[in-house]
């Protein structure tokens, strides 16, 4: 029995010899080696190709610029278009109005007188001209207003006795009512300005705003004066002394009327009149 035994655990021993030379050792049992059954790492997928983005593209809008200037309004009345000061341009819009205006072209008149004011605001010229380009246009209401604006501009200028005479004629086509409180209060306000320009000798600044003022109050005596005290600051010296004579047939025995007096006396001797 005995050597039965030992004659049997031998040729189990021989069999598993046999066995490990046929198969080859797994390397789950080897030192320093990644076992070959565990699960593998993900790993990301390899990146979608990228389509190349078309020429003037971008792949963000954050980061896209819109080409598109501002949209234009076609002929509409809200839209002002602001020019550099430009009295010589403004003085050739004049002549190549008035020789429209002579060849009963009142359409290309209008547009040069238009443009002069551009350049020029207040031109007292362009005004009239304008108002003569309307009158003939039976366009009374505008007509009318310009015709008044030249005389505040200029009230003894070479053209006052066309424009009075115009205003008279065409007074009855026109709806001549008072202005009303609040455009007094605009007038009003328009001095105030007017005014705080004085104090800061932006005479260009306060001439506009007294002219503003008295296209709604033409015979608002602190305006006037006012607007003759810019005039001066201007060096416009013979318009200012028309606007402190006007104060005086307004207010005679006015708190400022002193103060025009002698305003009219420096005026006369720094001209010689």
């Amino acid at each position: 029995m005995k050597c039965v035994f030992i004659l049997g655990l031998f040729l189990c021993v021989l069999c598993s010899f046999a066995l490990g030379q046929q198969q080859p050792p797994s390397p789950d049992d080897q030192v320093h080696i990644k076992p070959k059954n565990l699960p593998e790492e993900e790993t990301q997928p390899p990146p979608k190709e990228q389509l190349p983005e078309k020429q003037g593209e971008s792949s963000s809008t954050d980061s896209q610029i819109t080409l598109e200037g501002p949209s234009k309004a076609s002929g509409g009345s809200d839209v002002v278009e602001i020019r550099e000061w430009n009295p010589h341009k403004a003085a050739k819009d004049v002549e190549v109005g008035q020789f429209y205006l002579k060849q009963k072209n009142y359409r290309a008149a209008l547009d040069r007188f238009n443009e002069a004011l551009l350049y020029k605001p207040n031109d007292a010229e362009a005004t009239f001209y304008l108002a003569a380009t309307q009158d003939k246009l039976q366009l009374y209401d505008l007509a009318y207003r310009g015709y008044r604006a030249y005389l505040t501009l200029l009230p003894d200028g070479p053209l006052a006795k066309q424009a009075q005479a115009a205003v008279t004629r065409i007074g009855p086509h026109v709806q001549t009512a008072k202005p009303s409180e609040e455009q007094s209060a605009q007038a009003r306000q328009l001095v105030q300005e007017g005014e705080a320009y004085l104090t800061k000798n932006d005479f260009e600044a306060a001439h506009t705003s007294f002219v503003k003022a008295l296209q709604i109050l033409p015979d608002d005596p602190v305006a006037n004066f006012r607007l003759a005290q810019s005039l001066q600051g201007l060096q416009r010296l013979d318009e200012a002394r028309i606007f402190y004579k006007k104060y005086l047939t307004l207010e005679a025995n006015g708190k400022m009327a002193a103060e025009a007096k002698r305003q009219i006396t420096e005026i006369n001797y720094t001209l010689g009149k």
